[in-house]
């Protein structure tokens, strides 16, 4: 399972849910529906990096058969149309889809994830829908289908290195691309993505504090500029602050 800001319920169950960026509906849901009604209930915020993250969740998951999208989108860059269109026609031999008159990238799928999702989960989208009881009434009215499922998609096509964070005296910095940073609060877990200027995805670096996955950033030579490093720091420290006090983190914009 990638790691994310999402809620985890019931494995076996068909149903996943996208509040897609609206992370006060989330809540709403997470607090009002019980947790073995979905396999999954999150929010997607971007459109190349969260829907990556969503699909590859789902593939992995060979149960989950629907897709409930709802809850306020993106207005500049609105992340249900990317979904819909990567179901209707995949994505192309580049690794994009183009929506809106757009090309969004998605870089860290593979045709086999694609494939596994376009197959298997059928999308219902509600997005927009704001109301709980909406939403309550249509889980419960989804009926949890029979059927066999396959052994799931184990995410053949990517890879990337998973490291535990370990403490260092030693600092050497050399910028190779951005940070994505998540807080899994299962495991009581600070992660952080690397991602090449490219967009792909080369490490996942998990913590429990900020020091430790600073100084493993820095090891592994992933930083070059002082703005960058104090930048990453500082939203460490606030993801660190955040897991021990059970209180929300979103990552700031650099």
């Amino acid at each position: 399972m990638e790691p994310g800001d999402y809620v985890i319920g019931d494995p076996s169950s068909s149903i996943a849910i996208s509040t897609l960026s609206d992370e006060e509906f989330l809540k709403q849901l997470a607090s009002r529906l019980a947790r073995n009604k979905y396999a999954i209930l999150g929010v997607t915020r971007t459109r190349n990096i969260g829907v990556e993250k969503l699909v590859r969740n789902i593939a992995a998951n060979p149960h989950i058969t629907r897709l409930i999208l709802a809850g306020r989108d993106s207005s500049t860059s609105p992340v249900a149309p990317v979904i819909m269109e990567l179901s209707r026609h995949g994505i192309s031999g580049d690794g994009s889809v183009r929506v809106q008159g757009r090309e969004v990238r998605l870089r860290n799928l593979s045709a086999d994830d694609v494939d596994e999702f376009r197959s298997r989960v059928r999308i219902i989208d509600m997005s927009g829908v704001r109301d709980a009881e909406v939403l309550l009434n249509l889980v419960e009215g989804l009926e949890q289908p029979p059927h066999q499922p396959t052994a799931g998609h184990r995410y053949a096509g990517t890879d990337y290195a998973r490291i535990t964070a370990q403490d260092d005296d030693q600092v050497v910095l050399d910028d190779r691309g951005f940070f994505i940073i998540y807080i899994d609060r299962g495991n009581g877990r600070i992660i952080c993505e690397h991602y090449d200027t490219s967009g792909r995805k080369t490490a996942e670096i998990s913590g429990s504090t900020a020091r430790a996955i600073y100084k493993t950033v820095v090891r592994m030579g992933l930083l070059s500029r002082l703005d960058h490093a104090a930048y990453l720091g500082r939203e460490l420290a606030r993801a660190e602050c955040a897991l021990a006090e059970g209180s929300e983190y979103v990552q700031d914009r650099a």
